[in-house]
């Protein structure tokens, strides 16, 4: 995964999770079910940049060795 791409996600998933608790403290209901839903996706996407970030760290560093 790229380096802009892990930004891109990170990003992303800050927004989601920020967007999803607002909707928590402040819905009822139906806002309440989609700012669960919001936090989860922002999980998922910290989650997806942090392997991302981890395969590219162990792909740099798979050089020979001197």
């Amino acid at each position: 995964m790229s380096r802009r791409a892990i930004q891109v996600v990170l990003a992303l998933s800050v927004v989601l999770m920020v967007t999803g608790i607002i909707l928590k403290v402040t819905g009822g209901g139906a806002a309440d079910t989609a700012g669960t839903v919001a936090v989860s996706l922002a999980s998922v996407g910290s989650i997806v940049a942090s392997i991302g970030s981890s395969f590219r760290a162990v792909r740099r560093n798979d050089g020979p060795q001197r």
